[in-house]
């Protein structure tokens, strides 16, 4: 009995000896990520806008009789060319012409009572009162006549130059409004252009002068140069955009108006601001985002928040300053955390991105 309790008492104290003897094992080193960088590059390229407008003629007339009628006659149809001058449609003459009978017959009413008044002025049996009612009288009628006369010139619709019929919008012997167009007229001379809407956070961006490059829709014709020759002051209520004009420097292929086209517009150089890959954007979002950089003699890396601006491509443009003496990660921004011990395996001499 007393052999078997000294043989486990000498079991534990070896058991415990062991556990004396054992060491911690000691944890290895994490080591340093490896990382690329670029040098933060400032630039004063502006982004382009880009939109679709609308081709059209710089000269573009909706044609009308200035009074209502019957239409008589409608002597073009649409894509005919025109001489400045040729009549192009005309109303039925018989009521304005009586009105044009009628105002010289009371023209010649007035001429002879306003000589009877002056002959009996003369003989002082009439008074200054009743001269002065007969030629008032005179003046008024005249007026009238000549409204008359106006009227029937523009109870005719003539090409006011050289061009090209658009649309046609009446027929012979259909009720016309006064003022209601009937043709569309494009003038020869004075070349083309596209209208386009743009968004307000873009139209602030533009300028008179800023240049342009147009193509149709379907990017099959070859592209054509332009100006923007107009801004609108007040945005157009019903599409809450703000109405631009691009001047076209010469005629594009097959050029319809009424045609879509595409246009970049290459707004002027802006202030400079930083610019960095997108690789270097880590959690972006419509809010912000952050970069993770580096000084030139150190190791850690330091998380910034940033407000990007625009992205173009692989370069994202920052609304937030950066210090020039920085450089930004690359590659491996996903595996860092602010503070980490990083190794740069490869510099690149970033570059602005051109215009």
């Amino acid at each position: 009995m007393h052999m078997r309790i000294l043989a486990v008492a000498l079991a534990g104290c070896v058991l415990g000896s062991g556990c004396a003897k054992q060491t911690a094992v000691a944890v290895p080193a994490v080591p340093p990520v490896a990382v690329a960088t670029v040098p933060v590059v400032y630039s004063d390229r502006a982004l382009p806008v880009r939109v679709t407008g609308l081709l059209a003629r710089v000269n573009e007339a909706e044609l009308a009789f200035k009074i209502g009628g019957v239409v008589e006659v409608v002597a073009v149809r649409a894509g005919d060319r025109v001489k400045g001058g040729q009549e192009l449609a005309r109303l039925r003459l018989e009521e304005i012409d009586a009105q044009v009978a009628q105002a010289a017959s009371v023209v010649a009413k007035a001429k002879r009572d306003l000589a009877r008044v002056e002959k009996l002025a003369a003989d002082r049996v009439a008074t200054d009162e009743n001269l002065q009612d007969a030629r008032t009288a005179l003046e008024v009628a005249a007026a009238q006549a000549r409204i008359a006369d106006f009227n029937r010139r523009y109870a005719v619709v003539r090409a006011p130059a050289d061009g090209r019929i658009l649309r046609r919008a009446a027929e012979p012997d259909e009720l016309v409004a006064p003022g209601r167009p009937v043709l569309t007229f494009a003038a020869e001379a004075g070349g083309w252009l596209v209208r386009a809407g743009v968004p307000d956070r873009e139209a602030g961006r533009l300028r008179i002068g800023d240049t342009a490059t147009l193509a149709n829709a379907d990017l099959a014709a070859e592209a054509v140069a332009g100006t923007v020759s107009q801004i609108a002051e007040a945005a157009d209520p019903a599409t809450r955009t703000v109405p631009i004009e691009i001047r076209l420097a010469e005629v594009p292929p097959g050029a319809r108006s009424g045609a879509v086209l595409v246009a970049t517009i290459r707004p002027q150089a802006v202030e400079p601001r930083a610019t960095v890959p997108a690789a270097a954007i880590v959690e972006g979002d419509a809010r912000g985002a952050s970069v993770f950089v580096i000084g030139e003699t150190e190791t850690k890396v330091r998380r910034l928040p940033v407000v990007v601006e625009a992205l173009d491509g692989e370069a994202v443009y920052l609304r937030t300053a950066l210090p020039r003496n920085l450089r930004v990660v690359s590659r491996g921004a996903e595996f860092l955390r602010d503070g980490l011990d990083v190794k740069v395996i490869s510099e690149t001499a970033a570059t602005a991105p051109g215009r």
